[in-house]
């Protein structure tokens, strides 16, 4: 049996596990009744930041919205069937004034503001056999790099994935018009964490730590996905690992991405991850990073996290284009307010081959604010 009639039979078989055991009666909390026996749980959050820049020929500032953690809102609904079995459903909308990936020099005001759909599914959850959800979810590699890092700085990084907040700032041409060229920063940095989208997916129950997901999408690709969460003494451990085959769309056959961040109990961490994707012409692309970070409560608004980033790519934006970024970042947790102020300096650049137009490097800042409720 090959493994996209697997994850068929399985998918038909975790549905009916939920009508396997008598029902019971549906327990009464919840954060709003509509009449029926389903809680509901509304949820969001606002994240806006100013961000300026220097690409070696002008200096400014941009207004914009935080892209990783973007503004939305959803909604969470949860019934019990049974003390075994719960059913749910997730509705979620996002809205960006400033979508990062739409402003540079050139585009200050993104126009282009819309709700747009992130998250519309049900699942399925057994305390024993684990959780199946369909619809419209995160692909197994989504998430995977910016929600490594053990570190509380990783708020000011976007985890391992810092272009996300700077991702359409253009790199100029290094001539004497120094002209702003095609290449901006979120095409040659990235990690190979994907999207949403419409799939059906299980994920195990918790084993000493792991979980393993699976999933199939539209089209035919598919992943796994392995998640670890454990502590050993004074020592917490995450890795995060996937595989995922998209041969037939696209034009990436397949890719894969592995990450580990361990954080000791003085607040020191240190996250490191690397990924490759195989290209169905050219040469493969390669990702990697690592930040060093320490956590502490340094005063009474709650936990403080430092760090140190590094990131860089390999034939990403193409052939022979490669890229290094580093920088500095600060996130300060205010606990009473559900609110996390945050900012980073980095500093990005690019070397591509000798026969092309070089390119100057990018320095940018940024400060913001995320609150959430």
């Amino acid at each position: 049996m090959n493994l996209k009639k697997t994850l068929m039979v399985g998918a038909a078989g975790a549905a009916l596990f939920a009508f396997a055991a008598p029902v019971a009666t549906p327990a009464e909390a919840g954060s709003i009744k509509n009449g029926n026996a389903t809680d509901l749980k509304v949820y969001g959050q606002v994240n806006r930041n100013m961000m300026f820049y220097n690409d070696g020929e002008e200096s400014g500032y941009r207004h914009q919205d935080g892209d990783n953690g973007s503004t939305r809102f959803g909604f969470k609904a949860t019934g019990k069937v049974n003390e075994s079995v719960s059913v749910g459903a997730t509705l979620e909308q996002e809205i960006q004034s400033n979508d990062p990936a739409n402003i540079n020099q050139t585009t200050e005001t993104d126009t282009n503001s819309s709700f747009v759909n992130r998250l519309a599914n049900v699942h399925f959850s057994h305390k024993q056999f684990g959780k199946l959800t369909l619809g419209q979810q995160s692909e197994i590699s989504d998430g995977m790099s910016d929600g490594l890092d053990l570190g509380y700085a990783a708020g000011a990084f976007a985890g391992m994935d810092t272009s996300l907040l700077t991702g359409a700032m253009l790199f100029r041409n290094d001539t004497t018009t120094a002209a702003l060229s095609a290449t901006s920063i979120r095409s040659v940095f990235a990690t190979l964490d994907g999207g949403r989208t419409d799939q059906i997916q299980y994920e195990t129950p918790s084993f000493s730590g792991f979980r393993g997901q699976i999933g199939l999408e539209s089209g035919g690709s598919w992943g796994i996905g392995a998640l670890y969460d454990n502590k050993f003494g004074g020592v917490q451990v995450r890795v995060r690992a996937f595989y995922e085959n998209t041969s037939g769309v696209g034009t990436t056959s397949d890719q894969w991405q592995l990450g580990a961040s361990v954080k000791h109990d003085s607040g020191i961490s240190l996250t490191g991850l690397y990924g490759s994707s195989d290209q169905d012409s050219g040469d493969d692309h390669k990702v990697y990073g690592a930040t060093v970070g320490y956590t502490a409560n340094m005063n009474s608004l709650g936990a403080t996290g430092i760090g140190v980033h590094f990131e860089g790519t390999q034939d990403l934006r193409a052939d022979g284009v490669d890229g290094q970024a580093f920088g500095f970042g600060v996130n300060q947790q205010i606990k009473a307010a559900g609110t996390n102020i945050y900012g980073n300096v980095m500093f990005w650049d690019v070397d591509v081959p000798s026969t092309s137009t070089q390119i100057d490097s990018i320095v940018t800042f940024l400060v913001g604010a995320q609150v959430k409720f």
